[in-house]
């Protein structure tokens, strides 16, 4: 699962920042995490494999109100070796994610599907998600619907 907070900047346009990449060796992670999210217009969740840090980050942004874009990769599994690390010879049956049960808690949220395979279909979810959120988003700024080729 991957978080980025979207800020919007002096020239309306937003810039994406990924909590992974924003990180500073030295500084808590969870207080520039939580930085993040306190400044960002928006956020885009991606569920792609149920990690513990994002589901923090999920949280961090439901408390601080901020309008989320929940995507759910189509066959996205939990990331159990991502648990173990470098486990040799660790067998187990992949997990898929399903929202009402990994998720419970917000299943009451509405999640797009999406699939990193299909590129213009990502685009085109992306799109009509966001274009959702337009009255929860302060400084909302309409979009076209973009046209790969």
């Amino acid at each position: 699962m991957l978080i980025d907070c979207l800020r919007l900047t002096l020239g309306k346009h937003f810039r994406v920042e990924l909590t992974p990449s924003a990180l500073e060796s030295g500084a808590s992670q969870r207080e520039r995490v939580t930085k993040l999210i306190e400044g960002c217009a928006f956020a885009v969740v991606i569920l792609d494999g149920l990690r513990p840090n994002v589901v923090f980050e999920y949280g961090v942004l439901h408390g601080k109100d901020k309008p989320v874009i929940l995507l759910k990769e189509e066959k996205a599994t939990v990331d159990i070796p991502g648990y173990y690390g470098d486990a040799p010879g660790l067998k187990y049956n992949p997990v898929e994610i399903d929202v009402d049960k990994c998720f419970w808690d917000i299943k009451d949220v509405n999640y797009a599907r999406w699939n990193r395979f299909d590129l213009a279909g990502s685009v085109k979810v992306v799109w009509e998600e966001y274009s959702k959120k337009k009255d929860k988003i302060e400084g909302y700024i309409e979009i076209e619907e973009p046209r790969l080729w």
